[in-house]
């Protein structure tokens, strides 16, 4: 944490780690990192007395459960629609931090509510991505190309994602590629027919 807040992003994401066990040690490790003491949330531990209200007739607010409305001073919680923990937005300096529950239907509900709008808020763009479906090939094959793709155009980003098994009959791979940089998203045709080409030559 304390790495990554170095570098002065805009914004800090971290994942898993919010729950009531001993071993959810996310906001405690931030906690630290930032210097600010964990505190009990009232506002988060409403949050969680509604989800349990939910679930049980005469909800106890064990020690368990208000762990996870313990957080840094000075945090806001952010509801949860699909599970008990809260999100968690926090301000360090000009980065704001986010935490997000690890389940990932948890995690995609909170950032779909409460992240995708802050993020909207700066009004960038974004990059401009393209997927390509490779047949045929395994992805050792496709590695040295990618290697030297990047070389060739240093503001487009590459993954590559295997689908199904390379002893498959048809191994398939999804090329993505997406620019990092501003303008880089022109060279983005340009470097999938580089790669097409190369992939080409592979069978010659």
């Amino acid at each position: 944490m304390r790495e990554s807040l170095k570098r002065n992003p805009s914004v800090l994401i971290t994942i898993g780690g919010l729950g009531p066990t001993h071993d959810d040690m996310t906001l405690a490790g931030i906690s630290r990192a930032i210097d600010k003491p964990l505190r009990l949330n009232r506002e988060a531990l409403e949050l969680v007395r509604d989800h349990y209200q939910r679930l049980e007739s005469k909800p106890k607010l064990t020690k368990y459960r208000t762990k996870m409305a313990t957080l840094p001073q000075g945090s806001v919680p952010l509801p949860n629609p699909v599970g008990t923990a809260p999100g968690v937005k926090m301000q360090q300096s000009s980065t704001t931090l986010f935490s997000l529950p690890g389940v990932p239907s948890e995690m995609k509900a909170i950032f779909r509510s409460s992240l995708i709008p802050y993020m909207e808020s700066f009004h960038a763009i974004r990059p401009k991505e393209i997927e390509v479906k490779i047949t045929g090939i395994i992805e050792s094959a496709l590695a040295p190309i990618l290697d030297q793709a990047r070389k060739i155009y240093p503001k487009l980003y590459f993954k590559s994602h295997p689908r199904g098994r390379e002893t498959g009959i048809r191994p398939l791979i999804q090329l993505h590629i997406y620019n990092i940089e501003p303008k880089g998203e022109e060279g983005i045709s340009r470097a999938a027919a580089y790669i097409m080409q190369q992939l080409a030559r592979i069978g010659d």
